[in-house]
């Protein structure tokens, strides 16, 4: 079948009876085209993930592409929104009533006969023979005022599937600030809206009329941001008008002039041409996947917004970690040099004692290996033992300390950052998934700081790494670490040197042979003493290193470890909402060039809120939903 002849057929999966208008050629391109576009939307939004009722909210839109075209009537209760239907058919098709009656979706739509049916959603179709419903199917809904709120619900989920709007409001208080608000959220949607003044005869004469249209029509201007179509109308004259039919032309023709209905039923009947339809249907599926990608596009910089604070916080605790590790070894260093001028002046000692001692005027006091043994203790040993113990404890210490200052740090920006408003700046977004997985995670990450500051145990740690650094220093040794101090294990090794000068040289001298051989023994003892103490001091400095790099990487790695699953989902969250920006804008410029190419340029919906503009022209504050407001 060629497209200039195609026609739709058969129903939707709501009920909706499809259109048999032939489609030109251009039309069924611009078809074709926009459910491309809705496919489009659809698949980013599926990747991202989006909402199901979204998705959903998506397909549906791309399925009325070829459904009949939709009239939605919509407006506060009591506004006459059910009289008008009843008017525009010349039939009492709907209930009508002071109070809020019409409690579900009623569709009306063309019949052979009158006659209803109860869909399992709470819609109620009702068939009528119209002619005009051969073309257009009415929806009325729920007051948006009514009292049970229920009602309101379901005319905000219907409206989204209008192709056309008719905004129906009352004479006696006309666009009061629940209308302004309903309206300017229909606007969000990109509806085209034809505002209905009704109850026009309890107006006193045509000059109030036009005033309340005036009023209406600037208003919504101003507020709303568009210049509306705005038709006063009496659907109770018109109604009375059509009931009388040919019984009393005369009354009949008086009452429908007076009920100014012939200008609304021509736009409805008439002026809504097939290529206006058309257009307006063209419309109403691409402004929900404009409505939609706006809002994702907003929440994704709500977040991306969230992201960038959080993003400062994890760079802040990079640096931050950068910093210690860099004071760290500098810092370590000191404490080293500490160590090696303490074992240097013991060397710059023993040189002095053996130059004094090993010489022959003191060849008896070097047969006493006691004595000799003493003095060296005394003279060269002295507190070193001590001085280098103090000096490594203070080292271990002030690692410890570090460790923990660091481990508060971390907590510290996190926890601030987890007690920080972001909620405000999340109030409108789509899923709280975001929300509960970022706050889960920063918890987490603050919950396991707080358990390591609270179960850290300084003076253990301190004795551990103290045992640890000491048994390395006693293996590489060669001896027993135990209790003994690093200095002791220092000095012992280093003092037996003396001890087996003082034995040798005794030994000698009781053979009659070690005159001769004090310089000798004099310069090999030091030597001895000087290749002993740099050995054991450097193998001292090098276990001091080792283990001082191990805990550092060890401290550094618990705490990358432990904000790790926040870093990632910052990191992949903001990769993933950069790439929803991109797409959606791309796909959103895309959707404003066609709204262009359909000649829908003057459609185009800004809703950007506008908080500096007053209600209803009011200076100070906007009337309340029970608030009667009168034109000026």
């Amino acid at each position: 079948m060629a497209r200039g002849v195609f026609r739709f057929r058969g129903r939707g999966r709501d009920g909706d009876e499809r259109s048999s208008h032939i489609l030109t050629e251009q039309q069924h391109r611009l078809i074709d085209d926009e459910l491309l576009l809705l496919e489009r939307v659809r698949a980013i939004l599926e990747r991202y993930p989006a909402a199901p009722q979204d998705i959903v909210g998506l397909k549906r839109a791309a399925e009325q592409l070829d459904s009949l075209f939709l009239l939605v009537v919509v407006g506060e209760f009591n506004a006459g929104k059910s009289a008008f239907i009843n008017a525009l058919v010349g039939a009492d098709v709907m209930p009508e009533g002071v109070l809020p009656t019409t409690a579900v979706i009623n569709r009306l739509r063309f019949a052979d006969k009158p006659g209803e049916t109860m869909f399992p959603d709470g819609v109620i179709e009702r068939g009528f023979p119209a002619d005009f419903l051969r073309e257009i199917t009415v929806v009325d809904t729920p007051g948006t005022n009514a009292i049970i709120r229920e009602h309101e619900a379901l005319t905000q989920q219907f409206v989204p599937r209008a192709d056309l709007v008719l905004f129906v409001t009352s004479a006696d208080r006309p666009f009061s600030e629940s209308e302004r608000e309903f309206m300017s959220g229909i606007r969000e949607w990109g509806k085209k809206i034809v505002i209905i003044v009704n109850k026009v005869d309890l107006l006193p004469d045509d000059a109030a009329r036009q005033q309340i249209e005036t009023f209406v029509r600037d208003n919504v201007a101003r507020l709303v941001g568009f210049a509306p179509d705005v038709f006063s109308v009496s659907a109770l004259l018109a109604r009375q008008a059509k009931a009388l039919g040919e019984r009393n032309p005369t009354e009949r023709d008086r009452l429908w002039a007076a009920s100014r209905f012939e200008a609304v039923e021509d736009y409805v009947v008439n002026v809504l041409d097939e290529e206006s339809r058309v257009r307006l249907k063209l419309l109403n599926p691409l402004g929900i996947a404009e409505h939609t990608a706006d809002r994702y596009l907003h929440d994704a910089a709500d977040r991306l917004e969230v992201l960038r604070e959080d993003v400062q916080t994890i760079e802040n605790i990079d640096r931050q970690l950068a910093l210690y590790q860099e004071d760290m070894r500098r810092q370590f260093a000191y404490h080293l040099s500490r160590v090696e001028a303490i074992i240097a002046k013991m060397i710059t000692r023993g040189d002095a004692f053996f130059e004094e001692t090993i010489r022959i005027g003191r060849v008896f006091d070097l047969v006493n290996t006691d004595k000799i043994r003493a003095q060296f203790e005394e003279q060269v040993v002295a507190d070193t033992a001590r001085r280098i113990d103090v000096t490594i404890d203070e080292l271990i210490d002030w690692m410890v300390e570090q460790d923990l200052r660091v481990w508060e740090a971390v907590n510290e920006y996190v926890t601030r950052r987890r007690l920080s408003k972001y909620e405000e700046q999340l109030v409108g977004e789509i899923s709280n998934q975001f929300r509960y997985d970022r706050r889960s995670l920063l918890d987490s990450v603050s919950k396991r700081a707080r358990e390591e500051i609270d179960r850290y145990d300084v003076r253990g740690e301190a004795n551990q790494l103290s045992q640890s650094v000491r048994n390395a220093v006693a293996a590489t040794a060669v001896a027993e670490a135990g209790a003994v101090g690093l200095g002791a294990l220092v000095v012992a090794a280093a003092s037996t040197v003396a001890v087996d000068i003082t034995g040798i040289l005794a030994a000698s001298l009781v053979a009659g042979v070690g005159l001769f051989v004090l310089p000798r023994r004099r310069t090999k003892a030091r030597r001895d003493f000087h290749e002993r103490s740099t050995e054991l001091e450097g193998r001292l400095l090098t276990v001091m290193r080792d283990q001082f790099e191990y805990e550092l990487v060890r401290s550094v790695g618990r705490i990358t470890e432990a904000i790790a699953p926040y870093t990632r989902f910052v990191r992949g969250e903001q990769t993933k909402l950069d790439e929803l920006q991109t797409d959606l804008t791309a796909a959103r410029n895309d959707m404003r060039a066609f709204r262009h190419r359909i000649g829908a340029t003057d459609d185009v919906i800004d809703i950007t809120p506008r908080p500096d503009v007053p209600v209803l022209g009011e200076s100070a504050g906007a009337p309340s939903d029970g608030q009667r407001v009168r034109p000026a």
